[in-house]
């Protein structure tokens, strides 16, 4: 071969090289432009991200969780000209980000060959807003939001998600893997029992002062729980921005010594046990010394008082003559029996465990028995009275709604649970929960006042307030508790607080849960 077609071939061989380099860079740049470069993006971008998250429903299919289409803004460190102009761009769109923001991470992705994440999840507005900035290097990569249409409302039942969608709290916590899985979500809750709830509670802290309270509704026959409302409370769909106490879950995860309520269980034992009969007389004139201790009543009725009335006014000093009857051994194998010593067996996260006395001795039996030194949440409470006065056969909480009807496991007579649905009745007719007795509707009920535990004592001038109704109290269907904490009102007892408050839920939602009024009470 001659010198003159070497040099021909050499020169052929060097054309084709320029031009395969170019090509490859031409369909490289096409590719990072339009397609995106999924290479590197795969890398900082998960598809559990991505993928549509199933949607959470309530009892009659109403709407509580679900996933929105949306995009997020990206920088491509390859296509950006002028770093300076393209974040005083976006600052404009983004007034809660600042230019210099926006230039630092900027910059500082020009050390990596990934994308640059300036702004999840942008509205269609600020969408086009980006787009007509018209600077290379602005890109959109398909995400997903996660939406709460009931926003507060229901903040502690659903709970929540992070930025990546993971399930963080309640609901969205607890079927975490069933949702990203694409497995819609029914749940027991009842919307509009929810918001009832929720408003109540709401409209209660206002008007007694409140620092914070709790309510739960459940069905008696099976354990479901129709609403949970716990406040202060915050928007899920803005969780980042609450608070540690605006996130915790005082039904379920609340730890309270919570008065007077716990004397139904003093009482059923009593009954259980054959112990006591409904028109024993004991006197309760003088306040019982034990030690240092002193167990008085609040409100001294008479000097003398059956057991239905000792347990409709809540008298302190005859249900410690109670409990004396009972003794210790009775008390905690009955309080064991109703779960009441242990955390719930319940699929629902943050469950609260409770706490009792290590060794326990004369004084826990006495003041256990009206209220202080055993601490549960109020999901226990609901648990056992629900079981109290069903019959006695106790259902667990149920969150999701039931599919199949399920036996509950007998705890007591039912001629015992007969006589606790009598006291109930009592005291909500002429004791201390007649603010919760709304006509036509037989509500049931006890009160309970507890002072708040502090520095190894007890605060007086703090309490918590609560009532428990259960109604139509003849065939109980539905019960209601409600609890404020640290009210700042006139009388704060749990007859004068947390009663009428029960009282306004039962008489919403009864019409709303098909219970009609009832021509001729009991």
């Amino acid at each position: 071969m001659s010198n003159i077609e070497l040099k021909k071939s050499r020169l052929a061989f060097l054309y084709f090289c320029v031009i395969a380099a170019f090509s490859v860079i031409i369909v490289r740049m096409i590719f990072i432009v339009v397609m995106g470069d999924k290479v590197t993006v795969s890398g900082i971008y998960d598809l559990h991200k991505i993928g549509k998250r199933a949607n959470i429903f309530d009892r009659n299919d109403v709407l509580v969780a679900t996933d929105l289409k949306t995009k997020s803004l990206y920088v491509s460190s390859i296509l950006v000209k002028d770093s300076q102009a393209m974040a005083q761009a976006i600052a404009q769109i983004f007034p809660d980000m600042t230019f210099n923001e926006i230039l630092k991470k900027i910059s500082d992705g020009k050390r990596s060959k990934q994308w640059i994440l300036i702004r999840r999840n942008l509205t269609p507005t600020q969408v086009e807003e980006v787009q007509n900035i018209k600077m290379a290097g602005l890109l959109f990569e398909d995400d997903r939001i996660r939406v709460y249409p009931q926003k507060s409302i229901a903040s502690h039942y659903v709970g929540y998600v992070d930025l990546d969608r993971k399930g963080l709290a309640g609901i969205e916590m607890q079927y975490d893997r069933e949702l990203v899985n694409g497995e819609d979500v029914k749940i027991a809750m009842d919307v509009r029992v929810q918001d009832i709830l929720h408003d109540e509670l709401v409209n209660g802290v206002e008007e007694f002062r409140a620092k914070a309270a709790a309510g739960v509704v459940m069905d008696i026959e099976t354990g479901e729980v129709l609403a949970l409302s716990s406040l202060p409370d915050f928007d899920p769909n803005l969780q980042a921005n609450a608070s540690a106490d605006q996130r915790f879950n005082r039904v379920t995860n609340g730890i309270y010594e919570l008065g007077s309520v716990m004397k139904v269980f003093t009482n059923a034992i009593a009954f259980e046990k054959d112990l006591v009969k409904w028109d024993d007389v004991y006197n309760v004139r003088d306040p019982i010394k034990y030690g240092r201790f002193t167990i008085k009543d609040d409100h001294a009725v008479k000097p003398e008082m059956t057991v239905a009335e000792i347990f409709a006014f809540s008298s302190n000093i005859g249900t410690v003559k109670i409990a004396d009857k009972i003794g210790i051994e009775n008390q905690k194998e009955f309080l064991e029996k109703f779960g009441l010593l242990k955390r719930l067996d319940i699929k629902f996260p943050g469950l609260g465990r409770p706490i009792y006395p290590k060794i326990w001795r004369e004084i826990n039996l006495y003041t256990i028995a009206y209220g202080h030194g055993l601490a549960i949440t109020p999901l226990h409470l609901a648990t056992g009275v629900s079981t109290m006065v069903n019959g006695g056969e106790m259902h667990q909480p149920l969150f999701l709604k039931m599919t199949k009807p399920s036996s509950g496991s007998r705890v007591i007579k039912e001629s015992t649970s007969a006589m606790m649905r009598a006291l109930l009745r009592k005291t909500a007719v002429e004791g201390t929960g007649k603010k919760a007795n709304i006509e036509g509707y037989e509500v049931g009920g006890k009160t309970g006042t507890a002072n708040r535990a502090e520095g190894g004592g007890y605060n007086e001038s703090l309490t918590m307030s609560s009532f428990v109704a259960v109604f139509p109290i003849s065939k109980p269907k539905y019960l209601v508790y409600i609890i404020f904490d640290r009210t700042n009102y006139m009388f704060n007892t749990g007859g004068m607080v947390a009663a009428p408050v029960a009282g306004r839920v039962v008489k919403n939602i009864a019409p709303i849960l098909g219970i009609r009024p009832n021509v001729n009470p009991i």
